[in-house]
C-alpha cells in the first residue's frame, strides 16, 4: 500500500511541477511519515554533547596520563562527552586571560580553564571566570640544595639562617668563580611571590594584615637589606632578572647554582636529572635568632569556567568533577600541602610535609589585584638591586604604592 502511495505521489510531481501543488502535497507527506511511525529530525534531537577544551599548564609538572585518566573517567559518566586538552605555558596563558593575547595558533581559551589562585580576584571582578573550584591542588614553596657543590665547599648539612646561607653562598662562589650561590628566575608574573617573598614569609611576616599593607617595618628592611647583599656581592645568577622559572630550573639541575627556592611540584624533575643522592630539600632559611613560626608560600592549581565559553553548562560539569577530583589529583601529585593526607613514605616528600606541618600557609593576597602588588615590588626592587635606594627607602616605596592599589 505504501509503495502504490508513493509510486502515485511520485507521478503528481513529475505531472505538476509547480511552486503550489508541491506545497499542497507537504500535508499528505506528513501524513505518511506519520503513518509509518517515522519521525522527522528535530535540531533538539540530533545535537550531539558539545566537545569541551581544557585550557591548562598541568601537563608540565603531572604525568598526562594522569590527566587522561581524569578525563576518561569523566567521559564515561556522561555519555558522548568529549574534553580535549589544552595544553600551554603558564605565562601564555595569564596573558591570554588578562590581555586577550592568543595562545599560539589559537584564538580560543575554549570552556574550562586552569586557574593560578593568584589570578581568581582579577578574573572574577571582570567577569572573564565563573564557577571557580573552591578545592585547589596547592605545592609548598621549598629551598633546593645540591648536596655535592655543599661537600665541595666544605659544608654537611644545608643552612638553616639567613646568616649561614650568606656564609655558604659566599664559599660556593670563592671556592669555584662560575658558580652562583642563588638562581633567580624573576622573569615571570610570580617571580616576586616565588622568590622574595619567601625570605619575608620565612621570618613570619604578614605583609597584609586586616586587610592594610605592612611592608614599612624593620623586619622587611633587614630583609630587604640581606637580599641586596646577595645582589652586590654576586651570589646571584647573573641573568637573574631576565630567567624564566624552567630557566632558574636548568641552573639548578646543571650545577650552576647551589640553591633554589621552587615549589615542591618539582621534585619529579629535578630527581630525574640529578638523581636522588645530588639533591635535598629544606625549609627557606630564617633570620638570626628567630625562634618564631615561619609562613609557607605556595602555588596551586584550581580551575573555572570561561565566561565567553558557547557551553557554559556542560563546561560546568567538568569544573565541578575537577574539583571533586581534587584529593585524588593530590594524592598522585604529593601535593603539599594539598588536601591535607602525608605522602606514602618518600625522603622528599616526607621532609616536605614536616616543614608543611611546623609552618602556616601564607595568604596575604587572597582576593587583591595581584598584578598590581606584583609590579609595584618588582619595581622598587629593581631600584634597590641597582643602587638607586636603600633597603629603608625600597619598604617605604612599596607600602606607599600598596596602599594606593590596596582600597
Amino acid at each position: 500500500m505504501v509503495k502504490e502511495f508513493l509510486m502515485f505521489i511520485k507521478e503528481l510531481i513529475e505531472k505538476y511541477r509547480t511552486k503550489w501543488f508541491l506545497l499542497l502535497l507537504l500535508p499528505f507527506f506528513i501524513a505518511l511519515l506519520i503513518f509509518l511511525g517515522i519521525k522527522l529530525p528535530s535540531k533538539k534531537e540530533s545535537a550531539k554533547p558539545p566537545t569541551i577544551v581544557f585550557t591548562q599548564w598541568w601537563e608540565k609538572d603531572a604525568d598526562k596520563e594522569l590527566l587522561l585518566e581524569i578525563i576518561s573517567e569523566f567521559e564515561s559518566l556522561h555519555g558522548d562527552f568529549k574534553i580535549i586538552l589544552n595544553t600551554c605555558s603558564y605565562e601564555d596563558l595569564r596573558l591570554a586571560l588578562f590581555q586577550g593575547a592568543p595562545i599560539g595558533e589559537s584564538t580560543s581559551l575554549g570552556d574550562v580553564i586552569a586557574l593560578d589562585p593568584l589570578w581568581v580576584s582579577e578574573l572574577s571582578k571582570n567577569e572573564i571566570v565563573e564557577n571557580i573550584n573552591a578545592n585547589p591542588v596547592s605545592f609548598i614553596n621549598i629551598l633546593y640544595y645540591n648536596i655535592n657543590l655543599l661537600k665541595g665547599a666544605g659544608f654537611s648539612r644545608p643552612p638553616k639562617t639567613r646568616g649561614e646561607f650568606l656564609a655558604y653562598a659566599r664559599s660556593l662562589i670563592g671556592s669555584k668563580g662560575n658558580q652562583a650561590g642563588l638562581a633567580l628566575g624573576m622573569n615571570s608574573s610570580r617571580g616576586i611571590y616565588d622568590n622574595i617573598l619567601p625570605w619575608l614569609w620565612s621570618a613570619g611576616l604578614q605583609l597584609i594584615k586586616d586587610g592594610k599593607p605592612q611592608v614599612n617595618s624593620r623586619q622587611v628592611v633587614d630583609c630587604l637589606s640581606f637580599l641586596a647583599s646577595l645582589y652586590s656581592e654576586g651570589l646571584l645568577t647573573p641573568q637573574s632578572f631576565a630567567e624564566s622559572p624552567a630557566e632558574k630550573l636548568e641552573d639548578f639541575v646543571s650545577g650552576k647554582a647551589a640553591f633554589i627556592i621552587a615549589p615542591a611540584s618539582e621534585i619529579g624533575f629535578v630527581r630525574e636529572r640529578m638523581g636522588d643522592e645530588a639533591f635535598g630539600v629544606t625549609s627557606i632559611p630564617i633570620p638570626d635568632n628567630y625562634a618564631g613560626k615561619s609562613f609557607f608560600a605556595v602555588s596551586a592549581w584550581t580551575a573555572g569556567v570561561f565566561s565567553a565559553s558557547a557551553h557554559k553548562e556542560e563546561a560546568k560539569l567538568f569544573a565541578d568533577f575537577l574539583a571533586e577530583k581534587a584529593a585524588f589529583i593530590s594524592e598522585k601529585m604529593n601535593a603539599i600541602p594539598g588536601n591535607g593526607v602525608p605522602p606514602a613514605y618518600d625522603v622528599f616528600y616526607s621532609k616536605v610535609w614536616d616543614i608543611a606541618i611546623a609552618g602556616e600557609m601564607a595568604q596575604d593576597f587572597s582576593g587583591l589585584n595581584w598584578t598590581a602588588l606584583e609590579e609595584s615590588f618588582r619595581e622598587e626592587l629593581l631600584a634597590l638591586f641597582g643602587g638607586r635606594a636603600t633597603a629603608a627607602q625600597t619598604a617605604s616605596a612599596i607600602q606607599k604604592r600598596w596602599e594606593a592599589i590596596i582600597p
